[in-house]
C-alpha cells in the first residue's frame, strides 16, 4: 500500500509534507515554532478512504509548498529548493496588477495641490499615487533579491506597463474586444480570435521560442514597442509561406490586426501610423489569383439547382439539407450560417391562429453584426420546410436545431462549415467548375436582393431599400436610414414586403420550380 508522505491518525488521513533538514530554522521562523524549527508540515485530507487520500494527496502538498514559500519570501528568505516564485510574480497576475495601477494612474490628477517650501517641490495626486507604487515595488524587488531572483528587472518592467512608457497587448486587446463586442457578432469575434492564435504563435516563432501552450497568454503579455516592424511586415508571409494559407485568409487576418491598431491608435493607446497599412496589397499576385467579383444566380442556374436531386449523383447524407437550405436562403436572404443554426425556439408566430405569416428569428449568438439580429417572415413556399423540421426535431425543446446533420465545425464551430463544402460540391456538379469565384451559397442572399429590387420597380412599394437592409441584416447607407429610422419597422411591413417580393419580384420559372419541388 501506498503511503508516501500519507499518515492515518484514528482513521482520518493526513498529507505530511516534509521540510529539508537545512531549512528547518526558516521554516519554523516564518511558521511561528515555539522551538524555532520546524521538520514537517501536517493537514487533513479530510477522508477516510485510501484511494480518495491518493488522489488528493499531491495537490494538497503542491498547496502546501506554495503557502511555505509566499511566507519565506515575505519573510526575505529564499523559497525551497526547486519550487515556484510567489503568485504575483506569475506574469498574466503581474500584468493585470500592472494595468490595474496605470488605470490608477491614469485616473488620479496631474494638478498640483501640495506645495513644500522647504525644498521647492510640487506635488500632485498623480504623484502621490506613484510615489506609492514605487515604495510598493521596491519592497516586492528587495523580497526577490533575497530569494535569488532579479529583483530589478521585475520592478522596471512593472513600473513601465503602469506608467504607459511600454504597453502589453493586453490593454489594447481587452479594450478593443469590450468595443467590438457591442457592433459585432460572435463569428467576426471568432475570426479575430483566430487572427489573434495565429499571430501569437508568430511571435514566438520570430523569438526562436517554443509554440506557447496558451497562445493569447503569452499574446497579452507582449509588449507592443517591443516588436520591431520588420516582424510586423513579415507577418503576410508567414501566413502565405509557412502556414500555407489563402490569400483571401490571409487578409482577413491581418484585417483584424489592422482593426486593432486603428482603434488603439484613435484611443490614444499606440502612436501612429498604422503599421498594417497596405500590409495586405499584392497579396491576390503573390498568391497567383484572380480577383473575381461573386454575383446572383441568373434565372437559368436557379432553375437548375432547384430541379436537381443533391442525392443523384453522390452516396450522402445531404441531400434534405442542400434542398431546404437552397430554398430558406432564395426567400429569407438569411446568410447560410444564420440559417444552419435554427432551432426550435427560433420559429416564431407558429401557434399564431390569426393567419400570420411564420418566421424565424437571427439573434446575438449567430448574428455576424449587430444589425444582422432580426426578425423574417417566412414566405408560404417555405413554411412547409420549417413544419416538417420542426416535426422532426420535436417541439418541446427549444434549443434543438432544425438542420442536426448541419455539425459545427471550423473557426468559430459554425454549423455552416460542413455543410459549405457539401454545397460547393453540389453546385459543380449542377453547374460545373467554371462558375468556381462568380456564385457561391452567398449568391441566394443576393438573389433575395435583386427580387426586392425587382418587386419595388413593378410597383411594390414595401419592399423599399430599407425594408430590404432590414430583412437582410445590413446597416443602412443612408444617413437617415441608420440613424433615425426605427430599427423595427413591423411584422406586417415585412410580411408584405416579402409576399409582395415572390409575387412580383421572383421570375415564374423559379417560383414555379420552388413550389413543384416542395411537392
Amino acid at each position: 500500500m501506498d503511503m508516501a508522505n500519507l499518515t492515518n491518525r484514528d482513521g482520518l488521513y493526513y498529507v505530511r509534507f516534509i521540510i529539508p533538514k537545512d531549512r528547518w530554522q526558516d521554516a519554523g521562523k516564518v511558521l511561528g515554532s515555539r522551538t524555532g524549527i520546524r521538520k514537517d508540515i501536517l493537514k487533513s485530507l479530510q477522508t477516510r478512504t485510501h484511494k480518495d487520500a491518493l488522489r488528493l494527496r499531491d495537490a494538497a502538498l503542491e498547496a502546501i509548498r506554495k503557502q511555505l514559500n509566499r511566507k519565506l519570501m515575505d519573510a526575505g528568505l529564499a523559497p525551497l529548493h526547486g519550487v515556484d516564485v510567489p503568485d504575483w510574480l506569475d506574469e498574466e497576475l503581474m500584468l493585470t496588477e500592472a494595468l490595474e495601477a496605470r488605470r490608477r494612474i491614469a485616473s488620479a490628477s496631474d494638478t498640483d495641490d501640495v506645495y513644500d517650501e522647504h525644498t521647492g517641490i510640487s506635488e500632485s495626486p498623480r504623484d502621490r499615487v506613484v510615489e506609492g507604487m514605487d515604495c510598493f515595488l521596491e519592497g516586492r524587488a528587495h523580497k526577490l533579491d533575497h530569494a535569488g531572483k532579479d529583483g530589478a528587472r521585475y520592478q522596471t518592467r512593472f513600473r513601465e506597463i503602469a506608467t504607459g512608457v511600454r504597453t502589453p497587448f493586453a490593454l489594447v486587446m481587452d479594450r478593443w474586444m469590450k468595443d467590438r463586442e457591442s457592433d459585432v457578432g460572435h463569428s467576426a469575434i471568432s475570426l479575430d480570435q483566430a487572427a489573434f492564435n495565429l499571430f501569437s504563435r508568430y511571435l514566438a516563432h520570430s523569438q526562436d521560442r517554443e509554440e506557447p501552450e496558451n497562445l493569447m497568454n503569452f499574446l497579452r503579455a507582449q509588449i507592443v514597442e517591443d516588436v520591431p516592424e520588420v516582424v510586423l511586415g513579415g507577418f503576410s508571409e508567414w501566413l502565405l509561406n509557412e502556414r500555407g494559407l489563402s490569400a483571401k485568409t490571409v487578409s482577413c487576418r491581418i484585417s483584424s490586426l489592422k482593426g486593432l491598431w486603428t482603434f488603439a491608435i484613435q484611443k490614444h493607446i499606440l502612436k501612429g501610423p498604422n503599421p498594417w497599412q497596405g500590409a495586405t496589397a499584392g497579396l491576390k499576385r503573390k498568391a497567383g489569383k484572380k480577383k473575381s467579383e461573386v454575383r446572383p444566380f441568373n434565372e437559368d442556374e436557379l432553375v437548375l439547382l432547384l430541379r436537381a436531386d443533391p442525392d443523384e449523383k453522390r452516396r450522402w447524407a445531404w441531400g434534405p439539407a442542400i434542398r431546404d437550405l437552397m430554398r430558406l436562403a432564395l426567400l429569407t436572404g438569411a446568410r447560410q450560417n444564420e440559417l444552419a443554426s435554427l432551432t426550435v425556439g427560433r420559429v416564431l408566430n407558429r401557434d399564431e391562429a390569426d393567419g400570420e405569416l411564420w418566421g424565424i428569428q437571427v439573434t446575438d449568438e449567430e448574428a455576424k453584426t449587430a444589425n444582422s439580429v432580426r426578425r423574417i417572415p417566412l414566405h408560404p413556399l417555405v413554411q412547409p420546410i420549417i413544419a416538417r423540421r420542426l416535426k422532426e426535431a420535436g417541439e418541446g425543446n427549444v434549443d434543438a436545431p432544425l438542420f442536426p446533420e448541419c455539425k459545427p465545425g471550423g473557426t468559430g464551430m459554425k454549423r455552416s462549415h460542413f455543410f459549405s463544402q457539401r454545397f460547393t460540391d453540389f453546385r459543380r456538379d449542377v453547374l460545373g467548375r467554371e462558375t468556381d469565384g462568380e456564385v457561391n451559397f452567398h449568391s441566394f442572399r443576393r438573389c433575395f436582393a435583386t427580387f426586392m429590387a425587382t418587386a419595388l420597380a413593378n410597383g411594390v412599394s414595401e419592399c423599399s431599400e430599407l425594408v430590404r437592409d432590414h430583412l437582410i441584416g445590413h446597416k443602412p447607407m443612408a444617413l437617415g436610414s441608420n440613424t433615425y429610422a426605427a430599427k423595427d419597422l413591423g411584422w406586417d411591413l415585412y410580411s408584405r414586403a416579402v409576399l409582395g417580393m415572390v409575387e412580383k419580384g421572383i421570375p415564374d420559372m423559379v417560383r414555379t420550380n420552388i413550389y413543384y419541388s416542395l411537392l
